[in-house]
């Protein structure tokens, strides 16, 4: 028996998405301890236990299945976004919901617009469904080109993805160019991961736009990246089938008693997004001031900077050395640029100390 004859053929020809590293195997791998280690490489929330969360979970009941609808978290949600019960489902993280949608939009050879550079998983889960993705670059600015995405569209593009801030350039989405995209009549999912460091969101346009889909995240404000969950804002129509084909108990319960939790101490949580954006600012200003380097200005919780005449795999290896981990990309447009995470006081205050030894 030959497996190969037996996978899809789209399948075979698909290359992995490469997530990063938890901090033990980047210990392991480096030599340096774990507690040393400073994680700039994920845009996480690194105040980890500071923030609190978590300790009551050793009073759920693991041995029951969490609620297939969601009722009690939905309704939680509906009030921190302020819309309503029937315009929202959860998911497991984000990714998730890109799945999701991608299966209920696209045929195979069906057409997703990737406005590239921006989050991979939208040209990932594409390829699994057997879509097509036709890849738009984005300015030089990194504003996306409306009239080249719109001249793109042909009678089988079904869809864009548009994350708002961009991951990993930082820059918003206007709305002037949201709503032209709508007018399209594509299936426009706007991806506000980042929300909670910019407080500008697209979804006041759901109910005037029924093709339009806005996900959220708890990964990055407050904290829960490790337990995976996310939520969709869009009209009942489109939640109502995310409903129908999601596993049915896809919100396990741990991460709905956190993501509860988390809901009802937002205001301690948005005031370490500040610390966050201000730590943000520190690098900015810092590294603005060093010549040939561009530092993209950004409404996240990270900064995108082009090294210029700098190799950028240079700086990359003489931070992990340090037991500073950051990103990088192949992507031509920031081939030799990094994205640094914003981090706690300490963390920022020892990678400004690295980059200073090396940076003039």
């Amino acid at each position: 028996m030959n497996l190969e004859n037996y996978f899809r053929q789209h399948i075979k020809n698909i290359s992995s998405y490469e997530g990063v590293d938890p901090s033990s195997k980047l210990a392991s791998e480096s030599g340096i301890p774990k507690d040393k280690v400073i994680k700039l490489n994920a845009n996480e929330n690194p105040f980890g236990k500071e923030l609190g969360l978590g300790k009551q979970l050793s009073e759920i009941n693991i041995h029951e299945y969490p609620d297939p609808l969601q009722k009690t978290l939905r309704t939680n949600l509906a009030s921190y976004s302020g819309r309503k019960y029937e315009e929202i489902v959860a998911g497991s993280g984000s990714d998730e919901l890109i799945d999701l949608l991608i299966r209920i939009f696209l045929e195979k050879d069906d057409i997703l617009i990737d406005v590239q550079p921006t989050f991979g998983m939208y040209e990932f889960s594409a390829k699994i469904q057997g879509a097509k993705v036709c890849s738009v670059s984005r300015r030089d600015d990194f504003e996306i080109d409306l009239d080249k995405i719109l001249n793109s569209v042909s009678n089988n593009t079904k869809m864009i993805f548009l994350a708002s801030p961009n991951n990993p350039t930082g820059n918003i989405l206007s709305e002037p160019d949201l709503v032209k995209l709508l007018q399209s009549e594509l299936i426009v999912v706007i991806d506000e991961t980042y929300y909670e460091f910019c407080n500008i969101s697209f979804s006041h346009l759901i109910n005037k736009y029924e093709n339009l889909i806005v996900l959220r995240s708890f990964s990055k404000w407050s904290g829960l990246a490790g337990l995976r969950i996310g939520y969709a804002i869009s009209n009942p129509k489109i939640i109502e089938k995310l409903l129908l084909i999601k596993q049915p108990y896809n919100i396990n319960t741990a991460a709905e008693t956190v993501a509860l939790e988390a809901i009802s101490k937002k205001d301690f949580l948005l005031e370490k997004v500040q610390i966050l954006l201000e730590q943000r600012d520190r690098i900015y200003e810092f590294l603005q001031g060093k010549k040939g380097i561009k530092v993209y200005p950004s409404h996240a919780n990270f900064l995108l900077v082009d090294f210029g005449e700098i190799d950028a795999n240079i700086v990359f290896e003489t931070l992990a050395k340090n037991g500073i981990f950051v990103r990088k990309f192949s992507h031509t447009m920031i081939s030799n640029a990094l994205r640094i995470s914003s981090g706690t006081p300490d963390q920022i205050r020892i990678l400004l100390q690295v980059l200073d030894q090396f940076i003039k």
